[in-house]
């Protein structure tokens, strides 16, 4: 939640002033700048809140859960 609630963490819907396009993770696209690069999400299929913690793509493969600050 920390991560989620930083100030600078960004969920963007509009690129300038029109509707992100494609390219840029349409159609919506996630900045966590208090993680790695590779800890950034490229595409939004769902979002949920919940108390424990389910793991992830990388965290499955080996890396820590924490990467950055």
């Amino acid at each position: 939640m920390a991560t989620a609630l930083h100030p600078q963490t960004q969920m963007t819907f509009k690129f300038g002033d029109e509707i992100l396009p494609r390219k840029y993770g349409f159609p919506m696209k996630i900045r966590i700048p208090t993680k790695l690069g590779f800890k950034n999400p490229k595409l939004i299929a769902a979002i949920f809140v919940t108390n424990e913690y389910p793991g992830g793509y990388w965290e499955d493969k080996g890396y820590n859960w924490y990467s950055g600050s």
